[in-house]
C-alpha cells in the first residue's frame, strides 16, 4: 500500500492514477491537499516507478523510488493501567478494576464468533484485582475467568501493582505472594508487567525466577524522564546472581491511544497513525517485523475495557491484506519471539533506577514513616521467626497480621500518590480525599507493624525467668554479632526520673547510656549494645544510678573530637568544616567546595515546565537566613552539638535544627535535622550538602537487590540524576571507605546536584553527596505541599576496609533496629545470658526476612 500525495489547485474533478502506465486507482480530486492510497505489488530493492496522475484539464507524472517493506505483524494487548486513585479516589478505583473482569468476561463472549485475530482479549495488568477476583466472586464466575484464562483470552501477570523504588526487597517478594496464590489454582502466570513506571527493582529478576515468570513487559512512560534505549528493544535482563529474564522496554503503555487513536473508531485515522508510525520503526532500524502495541478500552488510566479494537481489526481486514494485525496477549507475543529471535537478544546485566521516586519527596514525612515501619516489620517478624524455632506457637492470626502489615506497605508504595490534578488544585476536594487514603496506608502500616513488635516480644519474654534486679534482653535479627544503639523507654518505676540507667551485662561489665527526653511515667534511653550474638539474643541487668550523666553547655567547643574522629564546626554557617579521621590520618571533606558538610540549600524554580522539558535554567539557591549555635552536651554515648536555623521554607523561629552527634562508644557520626516546614505551593526543594573528599573515588549504591558502582551498573538512560538510596551508599578509593546513608529520606544526588541534568550515562563528577529531602516539583499525582514537624538522620563511618560486606553491615545495622524487653526485677533468675536461635551463618550470607 503506497499512499500518494496530490496537490491540486483547480475545481473538483475526478482523476485516474497509473502506475508504470497501469491503472491502479481513481479518485475525486479537491482543491488543496488529497492523499490516495494505491495498491501495489510489493517489491524486493528499491525500485524505480513512475506515477501519472490524469484527468480532464490536469496531468503530471512523477518518478519515486519504492523500497521493500515488511510484512507487519502488529499485536494489540489491551489492559487498564491500574492507579490506585489518580483518575477518581482509591474507594472507588478499587472496586472498579474488579467490575472490569467481568466485562472482560462478557466481551469475550460476545467477540466468540468474530475472527480468531478480532477477538476480545485481555491483559489483567495487576494480579491485586485477580487475587481479589478470586476471593470475591461466585464459583461460577472464578470457573468463567478461569477457562478464559486457558482459552488464551484473558491474561494475568505477576506484578501486584506497580511499583517505583520505595519499596525495600522483603515488600516487592511480598507483592509477589498473590500471583503464587494464583499459580497455586493452575492459573499459569509467566509474564510480569510493569507500566507507567520506567524502572524496577533489579531484586525482582532473581524473584520472578524463582516464581516461574519468564517475561517482563515494561510499558514505560517518558514524562520528566529519559527513556532507556532509541526503540522497543527486547533483551535477557541478568541479575546479579546471573539469572535471566526475556524483557521488552515496550513503547508507552497507551501507545495504541496516544499514537494509534484507537478509542476513536476512525479507521483512515488509523491506518495513517499506524502506517506512519511503522515507517518511523523502520527508521530506528527495530530489526524485527512483529510488534506489540498496548492500549486501553479509553484514553485514561483506569480505563474500562472496550470491544472498539476488534471492530477496527474487521475493518481493516475488509481493505488490507497486511500489515496483519491481532488481539492479543503480551505472553503470546513474548512467547513467539523467543521462539523465533531468542538467541539474538544482547544480554545486558545492570539495575534499572526510575526517574520517577522524585515524587516521593513531596510525601516527606510518610515515606519516612513507611520506611521505618520497613525495616521494623523485618525485626519484628525476624523476632516472630526467633520465637517459633524456638519452639513457642505463635498464637493463631499470626500469619494474617503479617499479611494485613504487608498489604499497608503494598499500598503505600504502590507507585500513584494523588489525584491527576493534586498541584494544580492542591486544596481541591478530590486532591485532599485521595492524599488522606494514601497518607493512611503509610499510618497504618506502622500500626500493624508496631503491633507484630509487641506481639513477638510478648512471646519471646516467656523464654526468660524474671531476675531479682530489673532486667533489659536485646534481641538481634540479623545474621552477624552486632552492636548498635537502641532507644528504650523505661518506666520512672524502674528508673526514676532524676536517675542514670545503669545497665550491665552478668560479668558486670556497664553498658553505655544516656537521656534523650522525658515524660511523667518515663524516659527515652539510648543505649548502646556491644555484640548481641548472630540472630539471637543478650540479658542485661539494670540498676538505677543516682544523677545525671550527660553535661550541657551554651559555651561553643572549637574542636569536636573523641579517639577516632577530629571535627572543627563552622559557627557561621552551622556546618562541619572539616571532619578528619584520626586513626587514618585523612580529611574527609572537601575544603574547596563551595558548600560545608550538612549545609541547608533551599532551591526556588522560577516554574515547573521546565522540567517537563528535562532541563533546570530558572532557579536560584540560597543558605538558610539565619544560623546559630544552641548548646553542646556531653554523654556516655555520644556528644553533640546543636544548631537553629531559620529560612522562608520553614515555620520560624528555630524552624530547622542541626546537630551533630560524635559517638563515644563506635566509629560514628550522625546528624540529626528537624524542620517545621511551612506550607508552599510553589516549585521547592531543599538539599543537605555533604562535600566529601575522597581522591580518586568512586560512588556505589545499595539499590534493591544489590550494590552497583553509581552510574555504571545500570541500564543507560535509567535514572541517574538522583537514587533512591536502600540501606547505604559508599564513596571509596584504594585507601578509604565512607559508608552514609539515612533511615528516613532516601533520595540523593551523587557528585552534584544534578537536578535537571536528564543526560544518559552520565557518571558522578565528584565525590560530594547532597541528600534531596524534600520537593514538590512535579505537576501532578504528588503533593503540592508540605507541611508541619519533620526529622531525619544520617549515619557516617569510615575505614580501611574497603569490602560491600563492611558497607552492608553498617548500613544495613543502622537501619534494622535492634528490639528490647523490660522486666521487672523480684524474680528467681535463669542463666539464659545470651545466645543464637541460628548459628553458623556465612559471612556473605545477609538475612533479609526470616
Amino acid at each position: 500500500l503506497v499512499e500518494a500525495a496530490i496537490f491540486y489547485f483547480g475545481k473538483g474533478t475526478d482523476c485516474k492514477i497509473y502506475a508504470n502506465n497501469k491503472l491502479v486507482a481513481g479518485s475525486n480530486l479537491k482543491f488543496g491537499y488529497n492523499t490516495v492510497n494505491l495498491g501495489l505489488p510489493p517489491v524486493q530493492k528499491p525500485t524505480l516507478t513512475t506515477l501519472k496522475v490524469t484527468s480532464d484539464d490536469f496531468s503530471l507524472t512523477n518518478v519515486v523510488t519504492l523500497n521493500p517493506v515488511k510484512k507487519w505483524k502488529i499485536d494489540l494487548i489491551q489492559h487498564s493501567h491500574t492507579d490506585i486513585g489518580y483518575t477518581r479516589s482509591q474507594t472507588e478505583i478499587l472496586a472498579e478494576h474488579l467490575r472490569y473482569i467481568d466485562y472482560a468476561l462478557d466481551y469475550c463472549d460476545a467477540t466468540d464468533t468474530y475472527p480468531e485475530n478480532a477477538k476480545f482479549r485481555w491483559t489483567c495488568e495487576a494480579s491485586w484485582p485477580v487475587d481479589e477476583f478470586l476471593r470475591c466472586r461466585p464459583a461460577e464466575q472464578v470457573e468463567r475467568l478461569i477457562r478464559r484464562i486457558r482459552e488464551g483470552r484473558i491474561e494475568v501477570t505477576g506484578m501486584y501493582f506497580n511499583f517505583d523504588e520505595i519499596p525495600d526487597e522483603q515488600i516487592l517478594a511480598a507483592s509477589l505472594a498473590a500471583a503464587g496464590r494464583i499459580k497455586a489454582l493452575g492459573i499459569p502466570v509467566t509474564l510480569a508487567m510493569q507500566n507507567d513506571v520506567n524502572g524496577i527493582g533489579w531484586c525482582m529478576n532473581d524473584y520472578f525466577n524463582q516464581l516461574g515468570i519468564k517475561y517482563l513487559n515494561m510499558g514505560t512512560h517518558g514524562h520528566r524522564a529519559l527513556i532507556c534505549f532509541d526503540k522497543p528493544t527486547m533483551f535477557w535482563w541478568e541479575s546479579p546472581s546471573g539469572k535471566r529474564v526475556l524483557t521488552f522496554r515496550a513503547e508507552h503503555y497507551m501507545t495504541g491511544n496516544t499514537v494509534f487513536e484507537i478509542q476513536n473508531g476512525d479507521l483512515e485515522k488509523f491506518q495513517y497513525n499506524l502506517l506512519s508510525y511503522l515507517k518511523n520503526l523502520e527508521s530506528l532500524k527495530y530489526p524485527y517485523d512483529e510488534m506489540a502495541i498496548q492500549y486501553s478500552g479509553y484514553l485514561t488510566d483506569n480505563s474500562p475495557p472496550s470491544t472498539l479494537a476488534s471492530e477496527m481489526i474487521i475493518s481493516w481486514d475488509e481493505l488490507f491484506e497486511w500489515p496483519k494485525i491481532t488481539t492479543s496477549t503480551a505472553e503470546s507475543f513474548f512467547s513467539k519471539m523467543e521462539k523465533e529471535h531468542s538467541n539474538e537478544f544482547p544480554v545486558i546485566r545492570g539495575a534499572w533506577p526510575d526517574w520517577w521516586t522524585d515524587g516521593f519527596g513531596s510525601a516527606a514525612r510518610e515515606t519516612s514513616v513507611t520506611r521505618r515501619a520497613a525495616t521494623s516489620f523485618l525485626a519484628n517478624t525476624g523476632a516472630l521467626s526467633m520465637a517459633a524455632f524456638a519452639g513457642i506457637n505463635l498464637p493463631p492470626g499470626t500469619v494474617r497480621k503479617i499479611d494485613l502489615a504487608n498489604e499497608a506497605l503494598l499500598f503505600y508504595t504502590e507507585h500513584t500518590t494523588g489525584y491527576s490534578e493534586s498541584v494544580r488544585e492542591p486544596y481541591s476536594l478530590p486532591t485532599m480525599e485521595q492524599r488522606a487514603l494514601k497518607e493512611s496506608y503509610a499510618w497504618e502500616a506502622n500500626r500493624r507493624v508496631a503491633s507484630l513488635g509487641e506481639d513477638a516480644m510478648g512471646l519471646l519474654q516467656n523464654m526468660f525467668k524474671r531476675e531479682r534486679e530489673p532486667s533489659l534482653i536485646a534481641f538481634n535479627t540479623l545474621n552477624w554479632n552486632r552492636s548498635g544503639l537502641s532507644v528504650v523507654y523505661i518506666d520512672h518505676q524502674i528508673v526514676p526520673r532524676d536517675f542514670t540507667a545503669g545497665i550491665y551485662d552478668r560479668s558486670g561489665n556497664p553498658v553505655q547510656a544516656q537521656a534523650l527526653s522525658h515524660r511523667s511515667d518515663g524516659t527515652y534511653w539510648a543505649i548502646w549494645m556491644n555484640d548481641i550474638p548472630q540472630f539471637g539474643f543478650r540479658k542485661y541487668l539494670i540498676k538505677p544510678i543516682n544523677g545525671g550523666n550527660v553535661t550541657v553547655t551554651t559555651e561553643a567547643p572549637e574542636v569536636f573530637e573523641n579517639k577516632w574522629y577530629k571535627i572543627i564546626p563552622d559557627y557561621s554557617k552551622g556546618t562541619i568544616a572539616s571532619w578528619f579521621d584520626k586513626e587514618l590520618s585523612y580529611e574527609l571533606v572537601d575544603k574547596e567546595s563551595q558548600y560545608g558538610m550538612g549545609e541547608f540549600i533551599l532551591e526556588k524554580l522560577g516554574n515547573r515546565s521546565q522540567m517537563e522539558s528535562r532541563k533546570l535554567v530558572d532557579f536560584t539557591r540560597s543558605p538558610l537566613d539565619t544560623i546559630w549555635f544552641d548548646s553542646a552536651a556531653t554523654g556516655p554515648v555520644f556528644n553533640s552539638i546543636k544548631f537553629y536555623g531559620e529560612s522562608e521554607t520553614a515555620i520560624n523561629p528555630r524552624g530547622y535544627s542541626f546537630e551533630i552527634r560524635l559517638y563515644n562508644t563506635e566509629k560514628r557520626v550522625e546528624i540529626v535535622c528537624s524542620i517545621i516546614k511551612k506550607a508552599i505551593t510553589d516549585p521547592e526543594s531543599f538539599y543537605i550538602a555533604f562535600p566529601f573528599s575522597l581522591k580518586e573515588g568512586k560512588h556505589f549504591t545499595e539499590v534493591q537487590g544489590g550494590i552497583i558502582e553509581t552510574g555504571r551498573d545500570q541500564i543507560k538512560g535509567s535514572a541517574n540524576d538522583w537514587y533512591t538510596v536502600q540501606n547505604f551508599t559508599t564513596v571509596r578509593n584504594k585507601e578509604v571507605q565512607l559508608v552514609f546513608g539515612c533511615g528516613e529520606m532516601p533520595l540523593m544526588q551523587f557528585g552534584a546536584i544534578n537536578t535537571g541534568r536528564y543526560k544518559a550515562g552520565a557518571m558522578p563528577q565528584t565525590t560530594h553527596i547532597f541528600s534531596w529531602p524534600m520537593n514538590n516539583y512535579w505537576v501532578k499525582n504528588f503533593n503540592a505541599d508540605q507541611r508541619g514537624g519533620h526529622v531525619w538522620s544520617y549515619y557516617l563511618t569510615t575505614s580501611e576496609d574497603l569490602s560491600d560486606i563492611f558497607a552492608s553491615r553498617f548500613g544495613w545495622g543502622s537501619r534494622v533496629p535492634l528490639l528490647t524487653r523490660i522486666l521487672p526485677g523480684e524474680g528467681t533468675g535463669d542463666d539464659k545470658t545470651e545466645g543464637s536461635i541460628i548459628e553458623g551463618w556465612p559471612e556473605n550470607v545477609l538475612l533479609i526476612s526470616a
